[in-house]
């Protein structure tokens, strides 16, 4: 697991980072303090594995072009967050592409975030945030982004199929998801009219966003770098009961924003 460090406009920023095999990761991350120094736009972006019938643009996938294209949308300082989203949802979407699994796509999560510890963020797709206020951590959007009827028949056929190929999975993926409203949010490029969830929190002193690969939970936030390194391990311990065509190891990306004066009270 690759670990950086690093600090702007007065947070002290974490990255960790693997891919799930030999394999390029097919997630990426954003810290861009913007150049009128007013904020700092931060992201987690997690491609979507691409089935047979996604295109690739110059030898780059599908998933890892989506994420490319997301993340140079967010670094524009003319535009708003939510309007950086949508922005990448029209570059991407293909309208004459049926399926919309097969759309090259990405999750995103992003955030704005101000000095003074407000914090705005915008979901497209799985990806998850939590906020740390003095009342304890607050969630911006983690788990699922399925409909919770949708999510439990997901899941019910992914137990009774799990010998299933990846191909058959992408299948039946499309045939219960493939609509908007089977969503609480969407990945950006998969419907031309995207969903997004925004959230907005204030006196936040850490920030955390994680790709749904790092499996994170309210329990681990205390203690991430430790569930971090451990990950690998807990996933192999728990390879029987993975669904059907999910892969044993997902690709991780996390970002930990603590407030500077937060950070030193921790290594204190």
């Amino acid at each position: 697991m690759q670990r950086t460090i690093t600090a702007a406009m007065g947070w002290r920023i974490e990255v960790w980072e693997q891919p799930s095999g030999s394999a390029a990761s097919q997630d990426a991350q954003l810290v861009w303090p913007d150049p009128t120094g007013e904020r700092l736009r931060v992201a987690v972006l997690d491609g979507v594995t691409p089935t047979r019938g996604c295109r690739s643009v110059v030898g780059v996938t599908g998933a890892m072009y989506a994420a490319a294209v997301a993340r140079l949308a967010l670094q524009r300082s003319e535009c708003a967050l939510e309007d950086c989203v949508l922005a990448a949802n029209r570059h991407l979407h293909d309208s004459a592409i049926a399926r919309s699994r097969d759309q090259a796509q990405t999750c995103v999560t992003a955030a704005e975030v101000l000095p003074d510890g407000r914090v705005e963020v915008v979901r497209a797709g799985d990806c998850d945030a939590w906020g740390r206020t003095d009342g304890g951590w607050v969630p911006l959007g983690c788990g699922t982004s399925l409909m919770a009827s949708v999510a439990a028949r997901w899941d019910d056929w992914q137990r009774q199929n799990a010998d299933v190929s990846r191909e058959e999975r992408h299948d039946a993926e499309d045939g219960l998801l493939g609509r908007p409203d089977a969503w609480t949010s969407t990945a950006v490029g998969r419907f031309e009219r995207p969903v997004l969830r925004r959230f907005r929190l204030h006196a936040v002193s850490e920030l955390v966003l994680a790709s749904d690969g790092a499996r994170l939970s309210e329990p681990v936030l205390d203690d991430l770098p430790e569930w971090i390194g451990g990950l690998r391990g807990w996933e192999r311990e728990r390879t029987e009961l993975r669904p059907g065509a999910q892969k044993v190891h997902d690709d991780v990306t996390v970002l930990r924003l603590v407030r500077a004066r937060a950070a030193h009270a921790l290594a204190a």
